[in-house]
């Protein structure tokens, strides 16, 4: 049994699978992070939530605002009730607006709240 030619079917495969798949890519939002020697990353379900220097907020990408920042994470955590908010504010913005997004988080009822840094090296 020629088992080169087997190979040769799988490998077109793969190679088909990986050009008509359709990755979604994150987007990047410039905020620097404050740095941790800790650093542990998280598989599950989540969504994004970016506050840059100047206090703006931006939600899986998208510039937006508190209100309905509670809107999307009532929204997710009724579809998941495991949902986790990654929180990426710059190491310069007071503290002041990362607790008003938490205390959204919470009256979402959101209670799994990741604050994202760097790994320090």
């Amino acid at each position: 049994m020629p088992v080169s030619s087997m190979a040769d079917i799988a490998f077109l495969l793969l190679i088909f699978f990986m050009v008509s798949s359709v990755l979604e890519m994150e987007k990047e939002i410039p905020v620097r992070l404050p740095e941790s020697r800790i650093s542990k990353s998280e598989a599950r379900k989540y969504f994004n939530i970016w506050i840059d220097r100047s206090g703006e907020l931006y939600i899986n990408g998208k510039r937006d605002n508190l209100r309905n920042l509670v809107s999307l994470a009532q929204y997710k955590r009724s579809v998941n009730a495991d949902i986790k908010a990654l929180i990426s504010a710059d190491r310069e913005l007071p503290f002041e607006y990362v607790n008003s997004a938490m205390e959204a988080l919470r009256e979402a009822g959101v209670y799994n709240v990741v604050l994202v840094s760097k790994r320090k090296r």
